[in-house]
């Protein structure tokens, strides 16, 4: 099939690099992006993601060869219909992901490659692991989570700011949580059908867009709704919209803004499902999103003040905001 609608734009004010480690051709139609940044780690799962931005080479595109090879295994070749494709590593050394891309006529229209290191487990997580399991009580809760959490992605919560800066880790820790319950909630296989499900949507101007997007997306579990109200931050998508805290009326206000959701242009639906499909902008809209909602309803609170005053009243209603709503208090 021709390149996807959400392979055929970067969104706006973003870089390939912005949504992760990207090589770009010469000549800037297309680029190979990597969900994850060197170095990888073995037994993480990663996606390969190859944006078209030129539309008459899009058009012209009918199908995909993937080559990868990584030290101490054999190289594979493999095809598909769509520039996406999943691998999971398996040695410490260096790896080859080269994308290459066919017209109906099996003729090569171009290719790129991208070439990352993969490192070893970080150590000091498996020795806590391995103790928390070794000792007796609850232990190290989801293992194969935990390391996926540090392993995969901590260069990328680490490197969370604020618009005005604080002292201590409480922010980053914060929003590190939020990281951890989305993916405790949703394995890796759950987290790409989804975002393969808003992506046909968007491809074939489907009706069911405003239902898929009834759920979080991405490792963070982003409310695509949630983040219109806050993307782009200087002129939001859509305007700030409390939602009721009863079940009953909240689900019946969600479904309403939800349409409104589907109502937006299909760029601006294209750069929402692009900016929670790829992790590194996922935690970082997160980030805004949390921050958003602290300044809304905790005014001058810091995140000092947020996770260690009042017993965690405020972490507490934060979340629920990012999880239902925002909710009218």
């Amino acid at each position: 099939m021709p390149v996807r609608k959400t392979e055929s734009r970067i969104p706006a004010g973003f870089e390939p690099a912005d949504l992760g480690e990207a090589v770009v051709a010469a000549d800037g139609r297309y680029a190979l992006v990597s969900f994850l940044t060197s170095p990888l780690a073995p037994g993480h799962e990663n996606t390969y993601v190859l944006f078209v931005t030129d539309s008459a080479l899009a058009g012209a595109i009918k199908s995909y060869e993937w080559f990868i090879e990584e030290d101490g295994a054999f190289p594979i070749t493999l095809q598909t219909e769509v520039g996406e494709i999943n691998y999971q590593p398996t040695n410490v050394g260096n790896i080859t992901v080269a994308a290459r891309f066919l017209d109906a006529g099996a003729a090569e229209l171009g290719r790129i490659t991208i070439i990352q290191e993969m490192g070893p487990l970080n150590p000091d997580l498996e020795s806590f692991i391995t103790e928390a399991i070794n000792k007796p009580g609850p232990g190290a809760s989801n293992p194969d989570v935990i390391r996926e959490v540090v392993n995969a992605y901590h260069s990328y919560y680490q490197n969370v700011t604020l618009k005005t800066p604080e002292t201590g880790g409480e922010f980053v820790r914060f929003i590190r949580s939020f990281l951890f319950d989305g993916m405790l909630r949703n394995a890796p296989k759950d987290r790409t059908a989804l975002l393969n499900q808003l992506a046909g949507a968007v491809e074939n101007n489907g009706e069911e867009f405003s239902t898929i997007a009834a759920q979080g997306a991405g490792v963070c579990e982003i409310r695509l709704s949630l983040l219109a109200m806050t993307f782009p931050s200087s002129s939001p998508s859509l305007e700030w919209t409390e939602l009721p805290e009863a079940p009953d009326k909240n689900a019946v206000a969600d479904e309403q803004l939800r349409q409104k959701l589907a109502t937006l242009s299909e760029a601006d639906k294209i750069d929402l499902v692009n900016l929670v499909r790829f992790p590194k902008t996922n935690v970082r809209q997160c980030a805004q999103i949390v921050e958003a909602l602290r300044d809304k309803y905790f005014t001058g609170a810091s995140f000092d003040d947020v996770l260690t005053g009042m017993s965690g009243t405020r972490a507490h209603w934060i979340a629920m905001h990012y999880s239902k709503g925002p909710l009218a208090t």
